[in-house]
Formats: C-alpha cells, structure tokens, sequence
C-alpha cells in the first residue's frame, strides 16, 4: 500500500510539475509576445517623435513666413502712403506748369502754388525750355 501510496504522490507530482513546465513555457511564450509588442511600441514612439519634431520645424518655418509675409505688406502700406502723399504734394508743381504754360511769372508761382523761389525757376525753365 505504501507503494501504491507512493506511486501515486509520485505521478501527482510529475503531473503538477509538468503543469507548472508547460505553463512555465506559456509564460515564456506570452513574455516573447511582450517583448515584441514593447520593441515594436517603442519603434512606433520613436517615428511618432520625428514626424512631431518635422512638423515642430514645419510649424515654425511657416511662422518664420508669415512674419516675412506681415513685414512685407507693412513695407507695401509704407510704400503706397508714401506714393499717395507724393502724388498730393505733386498736385502744386501741376497747378504751377499749367500757370506756366499760361504765362504765370517766378514770383507768381511762388505766392500761388507754394513753391521756394528755385523750384518756381526751374519750372519755368523746364516748361519753357520745352516749348
């Protein structure tokens, strides 16, 4: 009986180390399985990180242009008043040639159109030089 006793603990126990050797190489095996999906988690982390810092260096070029843009346009409007008062101090030399070539004298030009003394004689002598 103790044979019989025996024989049984004997294959209990080969029965629950087998168990624990072929759950041992399911553990195995699901780590195996971590592993890979970690390797494979950390290689998608690190093309996320560069597709991030391409679109950190896209974001700040387009911020670097659209300053370049804003700066531009400023230059534009200065540019366009300029020209709009340019064209409005240019309405007295007009007024002083359309005088001219009516026979209006320096001094005339002068007290009329607001002219220095050498702007109204050269006036003159470009509108009668041409005529």
């Amino acid at each position: 009986m103790t044979i019989i006793i025996l024989s049984v603990l004997t294959a209990g126990l080969m029965a629950v180390v087998a168990f624990q050797f072929s759950s041992m190489r399911g553990f195995r095996h699901e780590l195996l399985l971590l592993r890979e999906k970690s390797a494979s988690a950390g290689e998608r982390v690190h093309q996320l990180e560069q597709e991030l810092g391409a679109l950190c260096n896209a974001s700040v070029g387009a911020g670097e242009h659209v300053l370049r843009l804003e700066q531009q346009m400023q230059r534009i409007i200065e540019r366009q008043n300029g020209l709009e008062m340019r064209s409005v101090g240019e309405r007295p030399y007009n007024q002083a040639s359309q005088l001219v070539n009516k026979g209006a004298n320096v001094d005339e030009l002068v007290d009329t159109c607001g002219l220095t003394h050498g702007e109204a004689e050269l006036l003159v002598l470009m509108q009668r030089g041409a005529a």
